[in-house]
């Protein structure tokens, strides 16, 4: 079982798309509802974030966060200075090492950001994961469930997610209940 859906107290610092893509879908809610904290860098709010999903924003508790340890300082060096992670633009150096010093999971659907997470061991999630969290613990029917992922493959989103990725997730959400089920 993968604790993004079964573990108690998982907390999240939020990307500008995963945020964008809720607030699309019309399941904002969803993020404040399956985890206790959630930090929005306060680079990404301030010159990424669209204005509608800020004032959508204003409903829920979050925190603005900036990096403020060693651990995020070093992240944010090895992610600055490292050639592997040239791909990564500023916002995604900064959502990283606030993820990584706060022990959080850093929420985007960028590849290059999950694939720097996986590096530098920092746990990570997109927007199904959010809307897969929040079905298994039984915070949306299945309906909805339905209805949130073809939102997301719709022309209706700006999200895009490849459909082999939709698939698979699809299958590791039966896999959750069946042994969640057995548990």
């Amino acid at each position: 079982m993968k604790d993004i859906y079964h573990s108690d107290n998982l907390s999240v610092v939020v990307y500008n798309n995963v945020l964008v893509d809720l607030y699309e879908i019309e399941r904002l809610n969803l993020l404040f509802e399956v985890f206790d904290h959630v930090i929005i860098p306060r680079i990404i709010y301030e010159t990424e974030l669209p204005s509608e999903v800020k004032s959508v924003l204003n409903q829920f508790d979050y925190k603005l966060g900036a990096i403020e340890t060693t651990v995020g300082l070093e992240t944010y060096g090895i992610l600055t200075n490292n050639v592997e992670f040239r791909k990564l633009s500023k916002y995604d150096r900064f959502a990283i090492s606030i993820a990584k010093e706060n022990c959080y999971y850093c929420n985007s659907n960028d590849k290059p950001v999950r694939n720097a997470c996986e590096k530098l061991n920092v746990r990570y999630t997109g927007v199904l994961g959010v809307i897969g969290r929040a079905y298994v613990r039984n915070q949306i029917t299945l309906e909805q469930f339905n209805d949130s992922i073809d939102l997301i493959i719709s022309d209706k989103t700006s999200c895009y997610i490849d459909l082999k990725v939709i698939e698979l997730f699809k299958e590791e959400i039966k896999h959750e209940l069946n042994e969640s089920n057995h548990v």
